[in-house]
C-alpha cells in the first residue's frame, strides 16, 4: 500500500501530522485509552508516548518490541495487547 501511494500525497500527509499539536485537546478524551508504543520507534519514542499517556486521564501505556508500525512488526503481541485491553474494559 505504501509503495502504491503517490510521494506528493504521502509528503502532504506527513506535513499535516507534523504540524498538528494535539497536546491540549487530548486532555478532553474521556474514553478508557490504551497508548501503544514501539520500543525502537524513532518517530514517537517512549518519552513521547508517555507524554501522550500522561495527558489522557486514566490512560495506560504498553511498550512493544517494535518500531513505528507495531501491529505489522509484532502482530501477535499487538493483538494480544489490544484484546487484553478490550477484555478488561467495562462499558
Amino acid at each position: 500500500m505504501l509503495l502504491a501511494t503517490r510521494p506528493e500525497g504521502y509528503a502532504a500527509c506527513c506535513e499535516a501530522i507534523r504540524d498538528m499539536d494535539q497536546r491540549e485537546s487530548i486532555k478532553r478524551i474521556t474514553a478508557r485509552t490504551l497508548v501503544i508504543c514501539g520500543r525502537h520507534d524513532p518517530a514517537t519514542n517512549i518519552e513521547a508516548a508517555e507524554a501522550i499517556r500522561s495527558r489522557i486521564p486514566g490512560a495506560s501505556l504498553t511498550i512493544l518490541d517494535a518500531a513505528h508500525i507495531a501491529n505489522v512488526e509484532q502482530p501477535d503481541d499487538y493483538t494480544e495487547t489490544v484484546l487484553g485491553f478490550f477484555m478488561h474494559t467495562r462499558v
